[in-house]
């Protein structure tokens, strides 16, 4: 018996254990030995078991130049436990021959710092230009900014596949550098801010071409943009700094052409701003369940059960692929789905062109049963119509006893079926008439009243920890919503206004999860407001906070200049949310 109380109490105490979130943290790249007009992927991937994963800063990379970012996230669900993981992939170029390092990134999680390994690159020489053949012999029919040396050329034109977009639609804005001359060090590349637009930058490549007789070495950047809003935007001009042989005065001097060999020559290139016209979508033949989505989709779903009891969960995973901007599909819509309950709706995996759904539905009723169809509405910009694409229908077996019947036929209520599964217990007029194990053992009240009284011990116990934890959590998101402000302004006394602004986003965003306990970054306005509006915030509270969000947006994405004054003002705005 005391054995049986010792497990016992043994089980109680184990129940108020509480784990610590797990991270994993490294980083990495697709190789080590870079050619100078070479690139390569610097990689940092972040997964946990936390709702929200922390932010990461890289470490000095100045000797390279950043091309561009790409972001990709995937989230498993094993036995009710989600895994998040997120990669960070940077493509870089290096600037000059040499041995380099990249040093640690890190990460700082639960009051700790955490950081990968420094990684060695070592950057060889770049291939000789002249030396290499090539068959293609189209012509560039536009040529910019460009720089002529006794024994080459090098110039940079930039253009957009398209002139007239519908907004949100997919513009590529491509960059070309050509040289038949050879470089000193690889060229320091400036992009444009993109103002105006969503973007996201592909890998670099390289191609020869003969233009008016002469071989080029090209390198090509195409650009992925997303125009928000509508009219006439300017891109701004790509200027590419770059160092090449210096052979000026040299032309009679057989020894001075050796020793200006070794000097070099600065220049910057630069291309044309072009302009873009971005026109709004049509109102006409809009769905009602339309968010902004504009490409070519297409949708497919699959369940990870056919056969299940009623109250088990089936997961149906939805992907949606195709041509267009992914990071604007923030939902999918499903036709009614009386019979079962249903969870809300994650996005369990993000590519630059897939999109990974989940959703959880339980079945309430047995038979042959149907996982309602999923939707998504695009507008497609090639047909200059909206769409709608959806999914089969997917059929479970359900085996089992109804859960819940809301439509049942019968009269009686819900309260009748509820009490018709209750068994009751006939009532004991007299104590003295049972003369059951309890009375007759009265020893056993002075093991049994303990371990109640330890049971409830533990469990407050339990309960105190729980909300110190949570009360824990929130001190610790407000004390990095407060460090991410200080650097909020920390970059506007340094006049970076722009990443000022993304770090007052951010701390908006974490604010937001902490009144709703839900990660808000995915979630468009409309789902935040929705989410406030079920927490018990007041309602002007939660105005404000939409309108401090709304601004940012409009900030983030309107074709105007940023000013010290508006990002202060925001600043001020967050703070008093606090």
């Amino acid at each position: 018996m005391f054995k049986k109380i010792f497990c016992l109490i043994m089980l109680l105490l184990g129940t108020t254990s509480l784990y610590a979130d797990i991270i994993f943290f490294n980083a990495s790249v697709d190789k080590k030995t870079v050619a100078l007009n070479d690139s390569f992927v610097y990689s940092i991937t972040i997964s946990g078991d936390g709702k929200k994963l922390p932010d990461h800063q890289i470490g000095n990379i100045f000797e390279f130049n950043r091309f561009g970012t790409s972001t990709s996230q995937s989230m498993t669900i094993i036995n009710g436990k989600s895994n998040v993981s997120v990669t960070y992939r940077y493509t870089l170029g290096p600037k000059k021959t040499g041995k380099f390092t990249i040093p640690p990134a890190t990460i700082d999680y639960n009051g700790k710092t955490y950081s990968t390994e420094s990684i060695e690159i070592d950057v060889v020489s770049a291939k000789n230009i002249q030396s290499v053949s090539s068959t293609d012999s189209r012509q560039v029919s536009v040529r910019q900014h460009s720089l002529q040396n006794p024994l080459g050329k090098a110039f940079v034109k930039a253009s957009v596949n398209k002139a007239t977009v519908y907004e949100n639609e997919k513009l590529v804005y491509k960059f070309n550098f050509y040289r038949n001359v050879d470089l000193i060090s690889n060229p320091e590349h400036y992009p444009p801010d993109f103002k105006g637009f969503w973007n996201d930058v592909s890998k670099p490549k390289e191609r020869y071409e003969v233009i008016d007789g002469s071989n080029y070495h090209i390198d090509e950047i195409d650009t992925f943009l997303y125009p928000v809003g509508v009219g006439v935007k300017t891109i701004a001009p790509t200027k590419l700094k770059i160092n090449i042989m210096d052979f000026s005065g040299s032309d009679d001097d057989f020894f001075s052409l050796f020793s200006n060999m070794s000097r070099g020559r600065a220049k910057v290139l630069e291309t044309n701003p072009v302009e873009v016209k971005v026109i709004a979508l049509p109102q006409e033949g809009r769905p009602s369940n339309f968010e902004g989505a504009v490409g070519d989709f297409k949708i497919k779903a699959l369940v990870d059960k056919q056969n299940v009891q009623t109250n088990e969960t089936v997961t149906l995973t939805v992907t949606v692929s195709g041509n267009g901007n992914m990071k604007s599909i923030a939902n999918i819509h499903f036709d009614d789905y009386s019979g079962f309950k249903k969870y809300d709706t994650i996005v369990a995996n993000a590519s630059d062109n897939s999109k990974e759904f989940k959703a959880i539905f339980i079945p309430q009723f047995p038979g042959d049963k149907a996982i309602p169809a999923a939707s998504l509405s695009f507008f497609n910009p090639t047909k200059k119509q909206y769409e709608t694409v959806k999914t089969q229908s997917q059929i479970i077996v359900v085996r089992g006893e109804t859960v819940y019947s809301s439509g049942s036929s019968s009269k009686e209520s819900g309260i009748d079926i509820i009490r018709r599964g209750i068994n009751y217990n006939k009532p004991i007029k007299n104590l003295k008439q049972f003369k059951g194990y309890f009375v007759k053992k009265p020893s056993f009240y002075l093991i049994f009243v303990p371990c109640i009284i330890l049971f409830l011990a533990v469990f407050a116990y339990k309960k105190t920890q729980i909300n110190q934890l949570k009360k824990s959590e929130t001190i610790s998101s407000i004390i990095k919503i407060q460090k991410l402000l200080e650097n909020a302004e920390l970059e506007v006394s340094k006049n970076n206004l722009n990443l000022a602004l993304n770090l007052i986003y951010q701390a908006l965003m974490e604010f937001v999860t902490i009144k709703t306990g839900i990660l808000s970054d995915n979630l468009s306005g409309v789902q935040i407001k929705e989410k406030l509006l079920k927490s018990s915030l007041d309602e002007i509270y939660i105005a404000k906070i939409i309108e401090i969000y709304d601004k940012l947006n409009f900030y983030k994405f309107a074709s105007i200049s940023l000013d010290k004054e508006s990002i202060e003002n925001l600043i001020d705005a967050v703070k008093s949310l606090i």
